[in-house]
């Protein structure tokens, strides 16, 4: 998990993302759209702007990759040069 100092995950925030429920070798990401779900690894539940690293794991998160994915796939990242 990312030692970030930010608290929370935004929509518009960059991130390391691993395909395939995190077996694959991770890939920076955009997320576009989150959804705060209310137990770990449903894939609905009610639209959000930010989700609190510590809650990440209760939410899904829409990338701009075209891909999704749970909280656990995904770690925080704070300085990506503007490839995105």
């Amino acid at each position: 998990v990312s030692q970030s100092r930010y608290k929370v995950i935004r929509v518009g925030d960059n991130v390391s993302w691993r395909g395939s429920w995190g077996s694959q070798p991770a890939k920076l990401a955009q997320v576009v759209h989150i959804e705060k779900t209310e137990q770990r690894r449903q894939k609905y539940g009610h639209s959000v702007n930010e989700v609190s690293l510590s809650e990440k794991d209760y939410a899904v998160f829409s990338l701009n990759n075209g891909h999704w994915a749970y909280g656990e796939q995904i770690d925080h990242i704070e300085d990506v040069p503007e490839v995105l």
